[in-house]
Parts: C-alpha cells; sequence; structure tokens
C-alpha cells in the first residue's frame, strides 16, 4: 500500500545563534492510510513540534514532510490553507482553540464544511451524523461553555473529522479526561476513523494511549525511536 504520509530527515530549529533550540532532529516516519500511530514523550521533547510540522503550522528548517502527495515543506501559505481544510483534520492541545464559543455544537460542525461545495442539508446531516458518533447527539444546539470537558473534547473531534479528511492530528486528547472517559473516547474515535479510512497522529503522555494505535513513535530531546505499541484495544 503507497504511503500517506512520508517523513524524511525532518529538522526544526527555533531561534538563532546561542538561543538555538534543536527542537526535532533528523525525523523520519511513514504512514499508511488508515494506520494510526502515537507520538510519546515528556513535555519539551518535540512531540507538538512534530505535530504542527504535519498540520502545516510550522515549516520545517530540513527534510521533507510528503503527505498526501503535497510537499509542506515547500508549500505556500494558501496551499498550506487548503491542505488543512481537505486532507488533515486537526484537534487542538486546548480543544477550545479549535470551537467557535458562539456556535452551537451543530454549527460548529458545519463551519469547516462551507465552501466544500456540499448542499445545506448535506452538511447538517453530516454533523448530525459526526456528533452522534461523538455521543453529543442531544447537545447539538448547547454551546461549547455549556459542556463538560470530555463534551468538549468530543465536539473538537467531530469538528476535525467534520470534511472527513485523510489524516487526523490530535495533540493531548486525554490529557484533561480521567481514564474512564478518556477510554471511551478513544474506542469512539477509533471506530469513526475505520469508517472513513483515515490515519492518525496522536500526541501524547498516557503510554496507555498505545491500546489504541498500531504503532509508538517516542521522541527524546527532539530525537524519534520507533517502539512497539501495546495489543489494540478490542
Amino acid at each position: 500500500m503507497a504511503a500517506l504520509l512520508q517523513v524524511r530527515g525532518l529538522t526544526h530549529e527555533y531561534g538563532a545563534g546561542d538561543g538555538r533550540v534543536l527542537a526535532l532532529r533528523q525525523v523520519d516516519l511513514e504512514l499508511v492510510p488508515g494506520e494510526r500511530i502515537a507520538v510519546m514523550g515528556r513535555s519539551g521533547s518535540g512531540k507538538t513540534t512534530l505535530l504542527n510540522v504535519l498540520a502545516g503550522l510550522e515549516r520545517p528548517t530540513a527534510g521533507t514532510v510528503e503527505i498526501a502527495g503535497r510537499d509542506l515543506a515547500r508549500a505556500t501559505w494558501r496551499e498550506r490553507e487548503t491542505y488543512r481544510r481537505s486532507i488533515a483534520g486537526y484537534v487542538w492541545q486546548q480543544p477550545e482553540d479549535g470551537l467557535m464559543p458562539g456556535l452551537t455544537a451543530l454549527e460548529n460542525v458545519v463551519l469547516p464544511m462551507l465552501g466544500a461545495g456540499r448542499r445545506r442539508q448535506e452538511r447538517v446531516h453530516r454533523a448530525e451524523r459526526l456528533l452522534g458518533a461523538m455521543r453529543l447527539g442531544d447537545r447539538l444546539h448547547d454551546q461549547p461553555a455549556g459542556l463538560s470537558p470530555e463534551e468538549t473534547q468530543r465536539l473538537a473531534v467531530a469538528v476535525a473529522l467534520a470534511n472527513g479528511p485523510q489524516l487526523l492530528l490530535a495533540d493531548e486528547l486525554t490529557a484533561s479526561l480521567d481514564w474512564a472517559a478518556a477510554a471511551e473516547l478513544l474506542g469512539d474515535l477509533v471506530v469513526a476513523l475505520t469508517a472513513i479510512e483515515a490515519a492518525a497522529v496522536v500526541v501524547t503522555h498516557d503510554l496507555r494511549v498505545s491500546r489504541y494505535v498500531d504503532r509508538v513513535l517516542m521522541i527524546s530531546g527532539g530525537v524519534a525511536v520507533p517502539v512497539r505499541a501495546e495489543p489494540a484495544a478490542g
């Protein structure tokens, strides 16, 4: 199967001179469609930097980042914006950052679909299905401020999946949840990703997340080392 994501020699620096920080060092990564990987490591290890590069939010200092035939290392700002609308869905570390507080849950999920060529009824039906899959079917008309932390995280996931991305990128998806809620969310996410055959890169500090992915990439000091995942959750 052809790779969806190919990263070769990815290096990323912040600052210059004596203040230079090497956040990523010669990272290699490959993902096929539908494959799920967890990126783990301590705070400051480079996990979020890697996710931001994969999302096209930051341009790497060196190396290649090819996703769905697009070279993000050389893409223009407009090309990266198109990529985030059509290829990649992103769940922020603070899920509220990806939500519009003045809109309802339903409106938040419909919003990314505007301009994607779907008719209004199709957009609404798709949003309702996604919210149902995220167990928010009874919260369609509530605004984010009225949701619990778990519901807010689930809404952020639904928004990220709105356009049926080929790749989901999620930063510390379970950090604000107890493990029972986190496990339930991860189980529902696996079902949702499988339904659309989407791959996923999940940044996390929680080793238990490895039960829900195919592979684990451990980052320390900007260096990435593959390790074996735990047996997949049933």
